[in-house]
């Protein structure tokens, strides 16, 4: 019994999908194109390289973050060493840079033989107190963190409205072939009856040639939009990462439905170049504070063992064999506060330049919002705009038809020449055109106002219904 009423609820779902399919064909194309405008744009997130760049470099300041978090872990260090030196020393004090130390008592005169040593190591160093240093630097590594996001989100944000804009073109020529299309047809039907009204006697032969010339016009006219189209495709593949998905579907309902004038929502999220710029003060108002904390003291504990060899005995006799064994053994713990006492001297200039760099970011954001508004402003009259002449349109054209279908018949009657129906034909070739060019630019408007707006969905919410 349930698979009885399962087959009769596909057999219903089958037959509502044809009389969608029969009685509503606009419906279903804007669907499909709606469908694969989405596709479109979940391909170009996944493969094109610009953004995959952009999400490895978030994935590489999140290690750098974790790397600063790691800075309370000790550092444990093991060493062993053996060497052939000579032993003459001096008493005295040496600053140990560049200066490489001996132990022991002074020699009573310069002795050049060598003798082997030896010794191993443990030593352990750890910070665990270190004033507000760590911290900052680990705040200032989330604050390139979430400026690697924003601009990671800027990528993709840009990217997809290069995807939409390249899906309208690609659209649009498709459909104005169809124009051409019919320009062609129209050419065509009117070359063959001129043919047929100069064989009669009632049309001289030039008309026939004047139709051919314009028959021939039309058809490369179309091979021209036929290579603007393929150009279109390419620019599109290109824009996804090299490779269009499956299934292309040309959605000619673009065409026959407009956008609705909708209300700007001034509540919408931040445009992600917005987002961006607030990253970019956060991030450099982050680098000064961890700036400031790098002249604070440092609070270090240290331990160490180690064993040490000598070829030399304490009475200075010399024995190399002891020296490839350890001798003596000892270990160390301790303490120790370092305090930067002229650091901050040094440090100040650098602290002006990032106080002025992070300055220079605040005017950068300020002339970033600053010009989002006044674009949102020029997208909503320009949406208007378009809108209203789309509406106009179409009954441009259909007075150019009437009049060409008017003209046609007095031209077969022999009342006009051939010059006036070209002229005519090219005026409904011309407004058919302008029609489709008048809905694309709605479209294109509603799609300029999402991306000012740092919203798609905008755009993406009216596509396809």
């Amino acid at each position: 019994m349930k698979y009885t009423i399962f087959g009769a609820f596909r057999k219903i779902s089958l037959i509502g999908g044809l009389f969608i399919c029969l009685f509503f064909p606009d419906r279903v194309l804007a669907q499909q194109g709606k469908i694969y405008l989405d596709s479109l744009l979940k391909t170009a997130e996944s493969n094109y390289p610009l953004i995959k760049a952009k999400r490895l470099n978030t994935q590489a300041l999140q290690y750098a973050v974790k790397y600063k978090q790691n800075g309370l872990i000790p550092s444990l260090n093991a060493s062993y060493q053996v060497d052939y030196a000579t032993a003459n020393n001096i008493t005295g004090m040496i600053y140990p840079q560049y200066i490489t130390p001996i132990s022991g008592p002074p020699s009573k005169s310069n002795d050049y033989s060598g003798v082997p040593g030896s010794a191993a190591a443990l030593n352990l160093l750890w910070e665990p107190i270190t004033f507000g240093q760590r911290n900052s630097e680990v705040e200032l590594a989330k604050g390139r963190l979430q400026y690697g996001k924003a601009d990671e989100e800027l990528t993709l944000f840009q990217q997809q409205v290069y995807v939409a804009n390249a899906w309208l073109n690609y659209t649009l020529i498709n459909d104005l072939i169809k124009v051409y299309q019919s320009d062609i047809d129209r050419s065509a039907f009117n070359l063959k009856q001129a043919q047929s009204l100069v064989t009669s006697g009632l049309r001289p032969g030039t008309d026939s040639s004047s139709f051919s010339s314009e028959y021939t016009r039309a058809k490369i006219q179309m091979i021209a939009f036929e290579r603007q189209r393929d150009s279109t495709l390419i620019v599109l593949k290109e824009l996804v990462g090299g490779k269009l998905p499956a299934g292309l579907a040309v959605d000619s309902s673009l065409f026959k439905n407009l956008p609705a004038l909708t209300l700007a929502d001034t509540s919408l999220k931040d445009h992600p170049e917005v987002q961006l710029g607030k990253a970019n003060v956060a991030a450099n108002e982050l680098a000064l504070k961890s700036l400031k904390k790098s002249i604070m003291p440092r609070l270090t504990f240290w331990s160490t063992g180690y064993g040490r060899g000598s070829g030399i005995g304490a009475d200075g006799s010399v024995n190399s064999s002891d020296g490839w064994h350890f001798e003596r053994y000892n270990y160390g713990v301790g303490a120790q506060v370092s305090f930067p006492i002229l650091e901050v001297f040094r440090q100040k200039p650098l602290w002006k330049q990032q106080e002025l760099v992070t300055a220079a970011s605040r005017e950068q954001l300020s002339l970033t919002e600053l010009h989002l508004n006044a674009q949102k402003e020029i997208a909503e009259s320009t949406f208007q705009k378009a809108l209203q002449s789309a509406k106009l349109a179409p009954q441009q054209f259909k007075s150019a038809l009437y009049s060409y279908n008017a003209i046609e018949s007095r031209y077969k009657s022999g009342l006009i020449n051939y010059y006036d129906v070209i002229q005519s034909q090219q005026l409904v070739f011309r407004s058919e055109a302008d029609v489709r060019i008048a809905y694309y630019n709605a479209w294109k408007s509603l799609l300029n106002k999402a991306a000012y707006y740092g919203n798609l969905d905008l755009f993406l919410n009216q596509y396809g219904k």
